[in-house]
């Protein structure tokens, strides 16, 4: 079966327009600048990371995701932690009420961090590494006071 898909991978490579670099050249990869993931993670300890990325429409969407631990007692102490931090940075609340705050920045531009509930990684289509997940799930009490920061970028 492997040797199968090698197979009939060597031959699509070998086909003139069908390799992965005229593929390639259709796609466009979309993604936050590294310093933008610095400063939204600077507002707390980072407890996980990691990405989704969507595809449509020949594009692909990085969304970087992070954990956040931002010293609160519960989530919503945490949700107004992060926006009054990230506000002092310069970010701009777009739209907030009890579960989400979604916030921009004029020095980022284009670009949108969306914070909310630790059940909000599955939805953006992300997974945590099992190791991490299982530690999240062992102390559900400090759980709920993480924050998720979804960040992501639109194209300019």
């Amino acid at each position: 079966m492997i040797r199968h898909l090698l197979a009939v991978l060597c031959i699509l490579v070998a086909i003139p327009g069908c390799g992965a670099s005229s593929f390639s050249k259709d796609l466009t990869v979309i993604k936050v600048a590294p310093a933008v993931v610095n400063e939204v993670g600077s507002i707390g300890r980072i407890v996980a990371q990691t990405t989704a990325d969507p595809f449509y429409e020949g594009t692909v969407q990085v969304i970087e995701i992070l954990v956040l631990d931002v010293g609160a007692s519960n989530f919503l102490e945490a949700l107004s932690v992060a926006r009054s931090r990230l506000q002092q940075r310069g970010w701009s609340v777009s739209s907030y009420n009890d579960v989400t705050v979604i916030m921009t920045s004029s020095r980022w531009n284009g670009t949108t961090a969306r914070f909310g509930r630790l059940a909000d990684i599955g939805p953006l289509g992300a997974e945590l590494e099992p190791k991490t997940q299982q530690a999240l799930q062992a102390d559900p009490a400090k759980s709920d006071t993480y924050i998720v920061a979804s960040l992501s970028r639109a194209e300019e």
